[in-house]
């Protein structure tokens, strides 16, 4: 995991040394509205996160990394189990920005991964089914995930800028997971695990509304 966040990084920054003005390295804090699929049994929530790289220029590049903490629903045969789980989005991104004086839109596409802290999902007085799929749910899960969106910079000073991101995450294999995984429990209950298919890879897609500043250094 270490490893390709070092390579995202690196790429970002040497897309970055592209440019054809110069661009200064800047930090960017800020929050957001993270937007989850229903199929991931997430709620919407806010989340917080960090910026950095090389991102002025006409072409920019930087890592993201930010937390969302939404609640998490299962139903199961014995009842409804609820808990919140901690989402991490981390990736790296190509921006193109389009300067204009004080505002500069930009557009921008990443590729990175989102991990899911689900935190321990229980039902009182689950049968020995809804246990072994909880727990198979409770696990930590990574998923690749491609990102594109568009916002605008709008500087305060020479060091200083306001931005406003929006963003959409396409993330792999996700799917449908607590369906399959709940299928699965059940049939290896039942002693019929081998007719069962292959679970088909899909995608979900989650979204973010954010806004924040720009330190320029």
């Amino acid at each position: 995991m270490r490893y390709w966040n070092r390579v995202l990084l690196g790429t970002a920054l040497g897309l970055a040394s592209l440019t054809t003005s110069p661009a200064s390295a800047d930090l960017s804090a800020f929050i957001a509205a993270v937007g989850f699929d229903e199929d991931a049994n997430l709620e919407g929530a806010p989340g917080i996160g960090l910026r950095w790289g090389k991102s002025s220029g006409i072409l920019g590049g930087e890592t993201s990394l930010m937390i969302s903490r939404p609640d998490r629903e299962v139903a199961t045969i014995g009842g409804t189990a609820s808990e919140p789980a901690t989402t991490i989005f981390y990736e790296g991104r190509v921006l193109l920005n389009i300067p204009v004086g004080q505002i500069k839109p930009f557009i921008g596409i990443g590729y990175g991964a989102i991990t899911i802290l689900p935190g321990k999902l229980s039902v009182p007085g689950a049968g020995d089914v809804d246990k072994a799929t909880l727990n198979s749910l409770s696990e930590t899960s990574t998923n690749s995930a491609f990102s594109y969106g568009a916002g605008v910079r709008y500087a305060l000073n020479e060091r200083l800028d306001a931005r406003f991101d929006l963003r959409q995450y396409q993330v792999f294999s996700v799917t449908g997971a607590v369906k399959d995984r709940a299928l699965e429990e059940l049939a290896d209950e039942a002693g019929v695990s081998d007719l069962l298919g292959e679970t088909e890879e899909n995608t979900v897609t989650y979204s973010e509304m954010s806004v924040g500043v720009v330190f320029r250094f």
